[in-house]
């Protein structure tokens, strides 16, 4: 038998058998399928077609409907429950970090060691232990700040050098450092050009060979640059 006559098969037993539609839900993915109704032995069945399954499933008639019309309406609806739970989820989700944030940034470990050494109390272990597994998980370019900052300053240790994006100078040429807000810097080397570190590691190197600002003013326009790249400008000679 050619691969036409199956075909034709097919659409025959379709266009024999009564059908009706029933729709599937997953994470936000709302499908519109077909069953087709036989009977075997005096029983009526509601039989789907699933393409790689080896035999057919059979369907509650309960969740079927009769037109397409109502198949799309409610799979319009169960679109909309979902993207509804999702925003809502996501509302709690920000509110609650929110507080985290919060009580964090106030947080002090003060009353939670031993007055004569570091060592934190046994109470306040199991958070300690969940603020180091959280920081284990974050992802590794929020963490990268850190080490990057470690071995920038291994570096300007053995070798006396301030690196940032493939630019290397030493602390005797920079004749400026202007502070903004936020941590970000501006540096100005003897030949005039200015760098705007990118990397808040590098910014932070530059802030411990230096010093930081020692009062309340800033440079407004020293901000840490949007893109990827320092915010470089060299005097046009």
């Amino acid at each position: 038998m050619n691969k036409q006559s199956k075909v034709k098969q097919l659409r025959d037993f379709i266009r024999s058998h009564e059908m009706r539609y029933f729709v599937d839900h997953y994470s936000g993915q709302a499908r519109i399928h077909k069953a087709f109704k036989v009977e075997i032995n005096n029983n009526v069945y509601w039989i789907h077609f699933s393409y790689g399954r080896d035999r057919p499933e059979i369907k509650d008639e309960r969740i079927l409907l009769k037109t397409m019309d109502e198949a799309k309406a409610k799979a319009q609806k169960l679109r909309d429950e979902y993207q509804r739970k999702k925003a809502e989820s996501a509302n709690k989700c920000k509110a609650m970090l929110e507080d985290v944030t919060k009580y964090l940034n106030d947080f002090s470990w003060f009353d939670y060691k031993s007055w004569c050494s570091d060592e934190i109390k046994p109470e306040a272990q199991p958070f300690a232990e969940a603020i180091k597994r959280v920081y284990a998980r974050m992802p590794r370019r929020e963490k990268a700040d850190e080490q990057t900052y470690i071995e920038l300053l291994e570096n300007y240790i053995k070798h006396g050098t301030i690196y940032t994006q493939a630019k290397s100078f030493r602390k005797e040429h920079v004749v400026c450092v202007k502070y903004g807000d936020n941590g970000a810097v501006e540096i100005e080397l003897v030949n005039g050009t200015t760098i705007i570190p990118k990397s808040y590691a590098v910014s932070n190197l530059i802030r411990t060979i230096f010093g930081n600002r020692l009062d309340s003013w800033s440079y407004g326009y020293v901000q840490e640059p949007t893109d990827q790249f320092d915010k470089t400008e060299t005097p046009k000679r």
